[in-house]
Parts: structure tokens; sequence; C-alpha cells
């Protein structure tokens, strides 16, 4: 038992915990209000139906005592009087009373909807019946029949061969499903001056007539409204349901975005902070650096241009200018992604600055084979800092340049959108970037032997400094695709 119970509690605590996580506690309370709601609008349903149903089934109870009454009175002064006079009894048993019976309640029951009269003795056996076959029968005693005889009393019965419930789900229910069964007690007609009931007296009972009416339409008429009911109440909670849904949804899918740029944001915070204390790092170890590198460099090149140094010591002394040259790079790119400078906010033509880039390394990608195509407008001017975009654009081409080592094709494609944007796309026949493409853009990340991986990195912040945006992506017959994009502000 106590294993059974651990497992219980172990569902409905998962339960719990995944109706609670994004949302999925508001639909688990739109499914209980459905579920709440569906429920309500049964017991309603079946409440209103029901009291539809007794009220009209009262109605009909009443019409029916009227009905019984005035039948009593007619029996009794148009049959039992005049035969009690002319006969001195009443015998049933003789076809002309029986006739004569037979014609007053027919006169009684025209035009109302009775499925049959019976009429029954003292000894509770069947006198009369509107189906003659079933007179003298002493089987057909009805429970209302022994109550008439017993209290003296009315008594009220439905019969019917299927339950109420199921003949809500019975379609075209079928006449004389229901009928209502009502036994009156036959007296004399007290109204009649010789035959006025003397005070303490009860009147004396000279039968039980049994009246049996179809009710069956009433009881569809009940069935209906319960299932309008029913049918107007789900619609109506169907509608909010779907409603509650979609609006769930969408809650949902707004709050998952919001939850996924906060991550996103707090993704790029942990990185900014990150950069920063590494780039404060870079920054003090490029400094220290830079100053003995200097005077390395400087030396080597005094030394080398000394007329007494020989051929060794040249080439020597040449090897040592050349990797500190390339080291001054390195810690100039190093100081150039720690310590961004903030751009000025200047008018100027990009389509310049590309052209200023081509003529300082349009002879290197000649000299590789290097197809360059540029398809500009005359003039792209944007806010910006036009030393800074320089060098941007400068490692956007030194990269192109060293993704085809054996030559290939680069296009500029620059163009101004009808938002205003100004979009320039960098195309080149290289290698492409690798399956890594995500990580490009981070600081250090290379898949070169010589590089620093902060050629992109710095393309990256001198882009954003200008309010831009950088997107890569490889081409669809390979090849990189650089795009910058400017909101020109």
């Amino acid at each position: 038992m106590q294993t059974i119970k651990n497992a219980w509690q172990s569902i409905i605590s998962r339960f719990l915990k995944s109706s609670m996580s994004s949302l999925g506690l508001a639909r688990f309370f739109s499914w209980i209000f459905l579920v709440l709601i569906m429920t309500f609008s049964i017991f309603l349903s079946v409440f209103v139906g029901t009291s539809t149903l007794n009220s009209l089934l009262d109605s009909q109870k009443s019409y029916t005592l009227l009905l019984a009454e005035n039948m009593n009175k007619q029996i009794f002064r148009r049959f039992t009087l005049p035969v009690a006079y002319t006969s001195g009894r009443v015998a049933l048993a003789e076809p002309d009373q029986y006739k004569l019976l037979k014609e007053v309640v027919d006169s009684l029951m025209h035009g109302l909807q009775i499925e049959n009269i019976r009429i029954y003795d003292a000894n509770e056996i069947v006198a009369f019946s509107t189906d003659s076959e079933e007179v003298r029968s002493e089987t057909l005693t009805t429970q209302g029949v022994k109550h008439v005889f017993s209290t003296e009393t009315h008594f009220f019965e439905v019969i019917s061969p299927v339950s109420f419930f199921k003949a809500l789900f019975t379609p075209n229910l079928e006449d004389a499903t229901f009928l209502l069964r009502t036994a009156y007690p036959l007296t004399i007609d007290f109204e009649l001056g010789p035959f006025r009931l003397q005070d303490g007296k009860e009147a004396p009972i000279l039968g039980s007539l049994e009246i049996v009416q179809d009710v069956t339409g009433l009881y569809k008429r009940a069935i209906e409204l319960q299932w309008s009911i029913l049918i107007g109440f789900t619609l109506s909670v169907l509608i909010l349901f779907i409603i509650l849904q979609i609006i769930a949804k969408t809650a949902e899918r707004i709050i998952s975005e919001r939850i996924k740029q906060n991550k996103e944001l707090e993704k790029e915070l942990h990185q900014n902070e990150k950069l920063a204390s590494m780039g404060r790092m870079v920054a003090s170890i490029a400094h220290e650096v830079r100053n003995p590198l200097g005077i390395i460099k400087s030396s080597a090149e005094y030394l080398k241009n000394r007329k007494d140094a020989d051929s060794t010591e040249k080439k020597l002394l040449g090897a040592i200018f050349d990797e500190t040259s390339r080291l001054g790079v390195t810690v100039n790119d190093f100081l150039d992604y720690a310590r961004p400078r903030d751009p000025s906010k200047n008018i100027i033509d990009i389509v310049i600055v590309i052209n200023r880039v081509w003529a300082f390394l349009g002879t290197s990608f000649e000299q590789k084979n290097i197809n360059t195509e540029f398809h500009l407008p005359e003039s792209l001017e944007i806010f910006g800092d036009e030393d800074t975009l320089y060098r941007a654009i400068y490692n956007i081409f030194i990269n192109a340049e060293q993704a085809m080592k054996d030559g290939g094709n680069f296009d500029i494609v620059g163009f101004k959108t009808r938002q205003g944007e100004i979009k320039i796309r960098f195309i080149d026949s290289g290698c492409g970037f690798t399956d890594e493409i995500d990580r490009v853009l981070d600081p250090f990340f290379t898949t070169k032997d010589t590089g620093t991986g902060l050629g992109l990195p710095i393309v990256q912040n001198i882009i954003k400094s200008h309010q831009g945006e950088i997107l890569l992506y490889n081409g669809d017959n390979g090849g990189a695709t650089v795009e910058i994009i400017f909101n020109n502000k």
C-alpha cells in the first residue's frame, strides 16, 4: 500500500510540476474550467429539464383531475342515475347498459388524447373499458385502484418501458412511450338536490375510474429543453475554451520569445563581461609587450643596416625585424579589440572607403589571380568614422584574399533598401566557413595556423559601434559571404 501511495504521489507531483511550467498552469486551469462548466451545464440541464417536466406533469395532472371530476359527474348523471331509475340497478353485463355507458364515455373522450378508460367495481374487476376485451378481467388492477379503494383519494402514476435517462438518448420517441395513469374515485354527484351529503357522513365509493393518457409529448419537450441547454452551454464553453487556449498559446509564445531574448541578453552580458576582463588583461599585456618589441624592432633594423654587417648577420637581423613587425601587428590587433575607439559621427561615403581599400590591396589580389567585381552605386552615404570603417573593410578583404589562395572570384555588392538600410555584401569563392560558423565571431577563434582570431571580431565591434549588423553565411555555390548592414541613422 505504501508503494502504491508513493507512486501516486510521484505521478501527481510530476503532473503538477509539468502543469506549472511555462504557462502550463494556465492550460491546466483552462481544462479544469472546461470540466467544471461542462459538469455544471449537465446538472443545470438536468435540473431545468426535470423542473420543466414536473411543471408540465403537474399541469397535466391538474387538467386530468378536472377531466376525471367531470367524467364522474357526467357518468353519474347521464348513465348511473337514469339506469338506476329505469332498471332499478346497474348491470354493465347487460348490452344495453354497456352500450349506453360507452356512448357517454366516447362523448367525453372526443377530442382528448386519452389512450384508455377503465372503470373498476368494488372487487377491483374491470366493469368497463374502452377496450372491450378487458371487461371482467381480474388481473388488470393497479396500485392506483387499490389506493382509491383504501384511501378514497386519487392517485397518479407514470408508466414507461424505458427510463428517462435512456429516453434522453433515444431519437424520435414513439407515441405512448410515457403514459400518465390516473385513478379517481367514482362517487355520487352530491350537487344534485336529492343526493346532498349530510354532515358527518362519508361519500360512498361506487368504483374506481382509471384514465390513461399519452404524455410522451411532455417528455419530448423536456428532453429537447435539456439538450438545448446542454448544447448551448457546451458550445459557449468550447468557444471560451478555444479562446483561452489561443490566449494561453499566444502568451506562451510571447513569454518564450522573451525568455529566449533574456537568455541571449544574459549570454551576451556574460560574454561581454568575460571579454571585458579578457580585454583588460590583453590590453595590459599588449601594452607591456609593445614597448620592448618596438625597441627590438628598431635595434634589429639599425644593426641590419650597418655597413660592417655580413650576410649571415643581415639575414638573422632581417628575420628578427620581420617577426617583430608581425608581432607588432598582432599586438595592435589585441589593443584594437580590447580598447575599441568610439567612432566619430560624420557623413562619409562607404563606396569611397571601399575604393581606398582596393587601391591598397588591388595589386595583391591581381597577383593571386582573384577576379574582383564591384556592383556598387556611385555613392552610399552613412554616418560613421572613416578610419575605423576602413580597418573593418580592410580585414574583410584580407580574409577573402587568404580564403582564395589559388585564385577565384570576389564580388562586392552594395545597395540601399526601401527602408533606408545600406547593405554591402562581400562574396568570395573560397572554401567558405566551417561548420562552426556560429563561433567565427568569437574572439581568438581561428582555423588558420597563424591567425589570432581577432579579424572578424574587430570588424563586428566596429560595425556594432556604428549601430550596424554583420551577417555571415555560406553561398549556395560555395564560398563565404560577409554582409554588413547600416541603419543609416
